[in-house]
């Protein structure tokens, strides 16, 4: 995949866990079922892919500044 496949997959994939979220608290102001199973869901997937995007963006600093050297 390239770059820019991921960012769009990425950036899909963090909406629905805030989605999740946000409808998760929702369902916890109106005393719904699942109120706690969606937010922590969307609360988890969070994590994990803000971890990815963490690492992700990391692997691409590095490789920016290692382009920059090579340029001077």
């Amino acid at each position: 995949m390239t770059r820019k496949q991921i960012d769009k997959v990425m950036s899909v994939l963090l909406t629905i866990s805030v989605s999740l979220i946000l409808i998760g608290a929702i369902f916890r102001l109106q005393h719904w079922i699942y109120d706690d199973q969606i937010f922590w869901t969307g609360f988890i997937l969070s994590l994990v892919l803000g971890s990815f995007e963490i690492n992700r963006l990391k692997k691409i600093i590095k490789s920016l500044e290692n382009d920059m050297q090579k340029s001077e």
